[in-house]
């Protein structure tokens, strides 16, 4: 009994509670009211609040997940509208709004496994601003119209992705932090950076799309960085900038294609390509070398210098602007061949008949590298050979299919065989005889002529 008793009210522990919160309500009271595991779920509406949360493992998402309709805006615009101080706790699905004086959307102090996604957080001085933080998610977010879009300070191991920081000044900030992957991000049309390390060290940022911006990516003091497979046009004043006390970066695989790409300063030990390696490049070709370097103006040298043995690498070394850094195997844009695809096409020794009406069919087809015929118009394969013969035994109009195929697609090609009511006329076989032998249609002439002869004479 003791033990039943144990069990019974050990049951309620770790029972999530979902806590609904509805236009007019307070989300403030609702966080406070809520214990670790729960979640509460906000309603549609414009709620106007500052929320503390303090409480552990703990979801706060919207209930339409459309964060155009659920609306929190910053009730004391010189406070955070989030303010976190617990570890894994999801904010999901919120536009959040109107947090000035340096203050963010949403603000994590010594923060860890803590998310924040699919939301749109605007007009706020900073975003989403990670303070002391590790091991948090930033994901799908959009971030717009304010001085920074993300900031990541002393916070090391955190994943941002998936997100568009659009008109901001900075678009991502990342001082004094260690192991932050930035991947797969849009960063466009902020007026002085799209991405900036400073004191950067071990982080990934790869994947993104930085254009449009004044500067696309800047490392300041930063080392061990690896910068690879993004996308950096259309900047104003450069694409990548790297300080000359920033050592030990590769910068490899990436699409330039602005008026200034690069400045280097000459920092220790950065690279700027690799031997090549078999691997899909970010313009197709068949390995990973350098980057790609293009102009507006369509004289880069990755669009312009040769590539005689068609390897995707240009034929040229491209001593970078105003450095002593060179990419040694700059890529080309890859020759796309176009594939070869089938033709069906098949002829046949007849169309039409009564049954049993033996068909042959004769593959014309082109390109193939497998066939299959459905001869009775079910949609089953009948055979895979190339001049098959099928007899139709059943009276009907046949839809007679061939499908060519090879690595690059398939093709078909349909034809109507008609198999007509009724079993064939046989001709005697006396006839068929006779009709065989040597001269006699000849023969069968004279006799026509006798024949009307002897009925004139009477």
């Amino acid at each position: 009994m003791l033990v039943f008793f144990i069990l019974i009210l050990s049951s309620g522990i770790g029972t999530a509670n979902e806590i609904f919160v509805k236009s007019g309500e307070s989300i403030q009271s609702a966080v406070n009211n809520a214990a670790s595991g729960d979640v509460v779920i906000v309603k549609p509406g414009t709620y106007t609040e500052n929320i503390n949360v303090t409480v552990h493992n703990l979801v706060i998402k919207s209930e339409s997940e459309n964060p155009a309709d659920t609306i929190i805006m910053a009730k004391d615009p010189a406070l955070d509208v989030f303010n976190i101080q617990a570890n894994k706790v999801t904010i999901s699905g919120f536009k959040i709004m109107e947090a000035n004086k340096d203050h963010a959307g949403v603000y994590m102090y010594k923060c860890k496994n803590c998310t924040i996604e699919n939301s749109r957080l605007l007009n706020n001085t900073i975003g989403v601003h990670l303070k002391n933080s590790d091991y948090n998610s930033v994901l799908d977010n959009l971030i717009g119209k304010g001085d920074k879009g993300v900031v990541t300070e002393q916070s090391n191991y955190n994943t941002i992705s998936g997100n568009r920081a659009s008109k901001n000044r900075y678009g991502f900030y990342v001082p004094n932090s260690e192991g932050n992957v930035i991947s797969n991000n849009t960063l466009s049309e902020n007026k002085d950076y799209g991405i900036v390390l400073s004191t950067g060290v071990d982080n990934t940022i790869s994947e993104n799309n930085a254009s449009d911006n004044g500067r696309g990516i800047y490392l300041g003091n930063s080392d061990n960085n690896k910068i690879s497979s993004n996308t950096i046009t259309s900047n104003e004043v450069f694409g990548l900038f790297v300080c000359p006390k920033s050592d030990k970066n590769s910068v490899l695989n990436n699409y330039f294609n602005n008026t200034v790409n690069a400045v280097p300063n000459n920092g220790t030990d950065n690279i700027y390509y690799i031997e090549k390696t078999p691997g899909t490049n970010i313009v197709g070709g068949p390995y990973l070398a350098g980057n790609y370097w293009a102009q507006p103006n369509g004289t880069g040298p990755s669009e312009v210098t040769p590539d005689a043995d068609g390897d995707g690498i240009a034929d040229k070394v491209y001593r970078l602007e105003n450095s002593d850094y060179v990419d040694r195997r700059p890529l080309v844009a890859a020759k796309v061949k176009k594939p070869i695809l089938p033709v069906a096409n098949f002829s046949t020794n007849a169309t039409s008949g009564h049954p049993p009406l033996s068909v042959k069919f004769t593959d014309l087809s082109k390109n193939e590298t497998e066939i299959n015929w459905d001869f009775e118009s079910d949609g089953n394969i009948d055979s895979t050979d190339e001049n098959p013969v099928h007899i139709f035994t059943e009276p009907g109009t046949y839809t007679v299919n061939l499908t060519a195929s090879n690595e690059n697609g398939t093709a078909s090609k349909n034809y109507i065989i008609v198999v007509l009511e009724g079993q064939e006329t046989q001709e005697p076989v006396w006839q068929n005889k006779i009709e065989s032998l040597p001269g006699f249609e000849l023969i069968y002439g004279i006799f026509g002529l006798l024949a009307v002869f002897l009925y004139r004479k009477r």
